[in-house]
């Protein structure tokens, strides 16, 4: 079975949280909601969680990362110095260009993210977008990396299907 996607309406959100149990109870469901303040789980900027992934408090249960791991709390402070260097993959022999290597240590690929609107792909093998916990009123902010440039402190909206890239605590 692979992913579903499922679009939330605002008869199906409640203050609750029954999208969010829904969401746990299915994970391999891509859930959005094209409703403003296009929130994943939510239909009114009142019952938004700012703190579902922590951020910077006690880990909640729906981190995404493992114990001693967090999402990161700000691209911009945590990701340092990015190169436009590819990286050769030795095992298949090709060059990979679809990513950026950081400090010459991590890899990051452009996976491309899932639209906020009807849960379709974008930005593949073009850029990466990785969620951080940073909240900017009804957003969040992200990283997003591609060739021609990284913006560490870039916005969306929360309904926006990013990647996300744990950090040792």
């Amino acid at each position: 079975m692979g992913l579903q996607i499922e679009e939330f309406t605002s008869s199906m959100i409640g203050v609750d949280n029954t999208t969010l149990a829904y969401a746990v109870k299915n994970p391999l469901s891509f859930v959005f909601n094209s409703i403003s303040p296009n929130d994943w789980y939510v239909n009114s900027e009142t019952y938004q969680n700012d703190a579902l992934w922590g951020a910077g408090v006690n880990k909640s249960a729906y981190d995404p990362c493992p114990k001693r791991w967090r999402v990161p709390t700000d691209a911009s402070l945590t990701y340092g110095d990015f190169s436009v260097n590819t990286m050769i993959l030795s095992d298949l022999g090709i060059n990979v260009a679809t990513g950026r290597t950081y400090n010459s240590m991590a890899w990051f690929p452009s996976g491309g993210y899932r639209r906020s609107l009807y849960g379709t792909l974008g930005g593949v093998g073009g850029n990466g977008y990785y969620w951080s916990v940073s909240v900017n009123g009804t957003s969040a902010k992200y990283l997003n990396e591609g060739m021609s440039g990284v913006n560490p402190s870039a916005i969306s909206n929360r309904a926006a299907g990013f990647s996300v890239r744990c950090v040792q605590e």
